[in-house]
């Protein structure tokens, strides 16, 4: 069985993240906060006060959301900052107190006690995340870094039952 490794952790990041710009017909987003405003001129939309951002079977919560936009209307940058969390489908599970997605280069930054935790035990704290989606990397910082990963075991040899014949 394979198990999940922090380095999906990016990946459902970044579909999260990038879940607060619509990018079909087929696929809404849904944000909930107390008070909304959008800067038609700088392409801009803040969501501030109990913001709860829903997609597929993700959600983002935060104290704070700005979206920015290409004069494309296509995402260009996301900022969640204050006690953001990130859940998918009750698998997986992450915190930090900031977040910035941008686009084009396809980086995530976590900033401030970074926490991630799933239900197959992998778990990451550190300081601050800097992930690349498109380079599928990862890079950890922080007083200290603590990951734990759940290794699968390789295929075991012999016949049910350890009887050998």
């Amino acid at each position: 069985m394979k198990k999940l490794s922090i380095g999906s952790l990016l990946l459902i990041v970044l579909i999260a993240l990038s879940a607060t710009v619509c990018m079909g017909e087929e696929e809404k987003m849904t944000v909930i906060s107390q008070q909304q405003s959008i800067d038609y001129i700088n392409r801009v939309l803040t969501y501030q006060g109990e913001v709860k951002v829903t997609w597929k079977d993700y959600i983002l919560t935060a104290d704070r959301v700005e979206i920015y936009l290409t004069e494309e209307n296509t995402l260009k940058k996301i900022i969640a900052e204050g006690k953001v969390t990130i859940k998918q489908d009750k698998t997986i599970e992450g915190s930090c107190q900031k977040v910035t997605y941008t686009a084009p280069d396809g980086l995530i930054l976590l900033e401030g006690n970074v926490n991630y935790k799933d239900t197959l035990g992998n778990s990451l704290s550190a300081d601050r995340v800097m992930m690349w989606t498109i380079e599928r990397k990862i890079e950890a910082q922080g007083s200290p870094v603590s990951a734990t990963y759940i290794i699968s075991q390789g295929a075991t040899s012999g016949t049910a039952g350890g009887e050998s014949k």
